[in-house]
């Protein structure tokens, strides 16, 4: 039976951010994950705790974290009661709490990862948290195997066009329809100052070229918001990468928010199958 421990890190700014541990049976030696989310996204969006709890019943330490801009609270983990914090998000944030959580797990590891193999971590993206993964994966020496499912190729092609782009430097914030929440969701235009100022260390081709670990790209052959093609294109820049394109699946791995069922979609258990193939390998 897996055991779930929920509580926090301090990432980015200095803000504090949820986090869960899903413990496997026998922690003695077990390797660790680090599960990230995308955009609009959260580490418990419909059925990513039962993929997290799935990962740890086969025998590794997941570790799920809230990006710390992504919206929600320590109190309110889940949807975005803080669109102010997630208004001053950027890209060069989100990696820096993947840095910040590596440092995190090394600070605790006589606590809540005693017995553990701290030397053995490795990462798991979904969608934007694909591309943040491959960033950070060839920027932290720590981690060692990267898994991304639906990743972003190129974080400059995720802007809008020309036009919209002056507006939003114009009124400085630009404003993205949450469908679900039906929240109008505030990006001020340092999102893309930011990019900018950092764009040859969130070039995703270049961390890509020079990553020097094991990566797997998983990527569904009917997803309708990053095509697979991204995919494609993640693997041509690194020839000893696997690829996986999983049929007649979507972003989101045929999953939805909420996910009231006790079992994965079909989808979703194929790329799982993968993932433990590649990272018990």
């Amino acid at each position: 039976m897996t055991n779930k421990l929920d509580t926090w890190f301090v990432g980015s700014e200095n803000r504090k951010s949820a986090v869960s541990i899903f413990y496997p049976k026998k922690r003695e030696k077990a390797e660790i994950v680090l599960f990230a989310h995308g955009f609009k996204g959260f580490k418990d969006w419909g059925h990513f705790p039962l993929i997290q709890r799935y990962l740890a019943n086969n025998g590794f330490i997941v570790v799920a974290f809230n990006f710390s801009h992504n919206g929600g609270t320590v109190e309110e983990e889940i949807d975005f009661p803080d669109l102010d914090a997630l208004s001053n998000n950027t890209y060069q944030k989100e990696v820096e709490d993947v840095g910040y959580v590596l440092g995190w797990i090394k600070d605790n590891k006589t606590n809540y990862f005693t017995g553990a193999n701290i030397e053995r971590i490795h990462m798991i993206g979904h969608s934007r948290g694909g591309g943040i993964a491959l960033v950070a994966g060839s920027k932290y020496d720590e981690l060692k195997k990267v898994v991304t499912w639906a990743a972003v190729a190129d974080f400059m092609e995720r802007l809008p066009d020309a036009i919209e782009l002056q507006k939003w430097k114009e009124s400085g914030v630009f404003y993205i329809k949450n469908g679900r929440t039906q929240q109008d969701m505030p990006m001020n235009y340092n999102f893309v100052q930011s990019l900018l100022k950092h764009q040859e260390e969130l070039n995703i081709e270049k961390s890509v070229r020079k990553l020097e670990k094991s990566l797997l790209v998983i990527h569904g052959a009917n997803d309708e918001t990053v095509s697979v093609e991204n995919a494609e294109r993640i693997k041509s820049w690194k020839n000893e990468a696997q690829l996986k394109v999983i049929a007649n699946c979507n972003h989101t791995f045929n999953g939805k928010h909420p996910w009231i069922e006790s079992n994965l979609p079909k989808a979703t258990l194929e790329a799982l199958t993968h993932t433990l193939a590649f990272l018990k390998f």
